[in-house]
């Protein structure tokens, strides 16, 4: 026990000693007490050398809602397969399916004349299948999505109700049924559910919840002899998907976000020494003039790149962005292939930065771009410009403008200097 004591009282000792030797008034990363404290500089808009918008590629994932709808000319579809349907049947009645709203964006009236269905082709998807995915490839010709992958339904093989936030749509006719069952192939590919009416619905889906996830239900004898069931099926995917061109536009001058098609913005500024050095209070001394080291050891509290909205097609103008930058480690980008996007994922970094958010209300959206700064001043990533990317692609129709005046504030700690 004693010798228990004596141990721990001979670490407390050797823990004051070290921390007693070590402690310095450097308040690095902190508004406390001390001689340097933390300084504001601003990189305004006449040092960013590069700034424009541009297309980027599609990708399709697990999402709490589908959409459909249409928006500056994009029409956006909802997926809906089913599967886990019954082997056989003999007779089949009342089939319907069931859909609930999340959000309805300048999209009023749900009925036959606003929503159009279809049934899929020969196409066996996926939700998460690498093929709904362009990334960095060209391959979409017979893959990809596209009007010839879908047969529309005659308007009076259904009707649509929807009271409150509820759409049913109950089928007149059962073979779209009785097709998915009886496919030899076993493909059952599903429903697609679109819309050229401006504005567009989202939809819950199976991620969300349990509850108001599309259905599927149906009444059915299996045999002549077998009594009226009624099957209730929840969808196995669901998802959106949209039409693209496939060609990778890019706006010079232009600072724009958009989640269908995805819009990026590429920026780049120059970060000089002197913004630095300049603000430093008269009597501070740089170790050895060497301001290289000097810009390597500073602490960067806080730095934001500062968008100012414009309020050029804000949509909805409720809703929220969310954005996240990324670091351009492409010494060169494509601007010579339109089937390619100018920065594909080879091109950039992500590194996990704190992604940054705001309503399309504001003036102003701040972007946390304090490791880029960081990382930057310190030499450990070439400054070749940064991405700002939404965190929701694909999952709305947002899409903002911003004025070509963009802003850097910057929040930083000298390091601290013992003569």
């Amino acid at each position: 026990m004693n010798i228990g004591i004596k141990a721990v009282g001979i670490i407390l000792v050797i823990l004051l000693v070290v921390i007693s030797c070590t402690q310095k008034d450097n308040i690095v990363g902190t508004n406390g007490s001390g001689e340097f404290t933390p300084l504001d500089i601003t990189i305004d808009h006449n040092y960013f050398t590069e700034m424009y918008s541009y297309e980027d590629s599609c990708s399709y994932n697990n999402s709490n809602t589908m959409i459909f709808g249409n928006y500056n000319g994009e029409t956006s579809y909802s997926l809906l397969r089913f599967t886990s349907l019954p082997d056989s049947f003999y007779e089949i009645y009342s089939v319907n399916i069931s859909l609930e709203i999340k959000d309805r964006h300048n999209f009023d009236i749900v009925d036959n004349t606003t929503l159009k269905l279809a049934t899929i082709g020969n196409i066996k998807w996926y939700e998460n299948a690498t093929w709904w995915t362009s990334s960095d490839s060209t391959d979409w010709n017979t893959e990809h999505f596209s009007n010839a992958d879908y047969t529309n339904l005659l308007e009076q093989h259904y009707e649509i109700n929807c009271v409150g936030d509820s759409i049913n749509i109950i089928f007149s006719e059962t073979t779209i049924l009785e097709d998915w069952i009886n496919d030899e192939d076993n493909v059952n590919s599903g429903l697609v559910i679109y819309s050229d009416t401006d504005g567009f619905i989202e939809l819950y889906t199976s991620e969300y919840s349990i509850d108001e996830n599309p259905v599927l239900t149906f009444e059915y004898r299996e045999t002549v002899e077998d009594t009226l069931t009624i099957k209730t099926i929840q969808t196995c995917y669901d998802c959106m998907i949209y039409e693209t061109d496939n060609e990778f536009e890019k706006w010079e001058d232009e600072l724009k976000i958009s989640n269908i098609q995805p819009i990026n913005i590429f920026t780049k500024f120059e970060i000089l020494e002197s913004i630095f050095v300049d603000i430093l209070p008269p009597d501070y001394v740089i170790a050895d003039d060497d301001t290289a080291l000097f810009l390597q050891r500073i602490t960067i509290n806080r730095a934001e790149l500062v968008l100012n909205n414009n309020g050029a097609n804000t949509y909805p103008i409720s809703g929220s962005i969310y954005l996240s930058p990324y670091f351009v480690i492409a010494d060169t980008i494509n601007t010579d292939i339109p089937e390619i996007p100018l920065l594909t994922n080879d091109d950039i970094d992500d590194i996990y930065i704190s992604s940054s958010t705001d309503t399309l209300q504001t003036e102003q959206i701040k972007i946390d771009i304090t490791k880029v700064i960081q990382y930057y001043i310190s030499g450990e990533y070439d400054n070749n410009g940064i991405v700002i990317k939404s965190l929701n692609v694909n999952d709305n129709f947002i899409h903002t403008e911003f004025d070509l005046e963009p802003e850097i504030q910057i929040t930083f700690t000298p390091p601290y200097y013992e003569e």
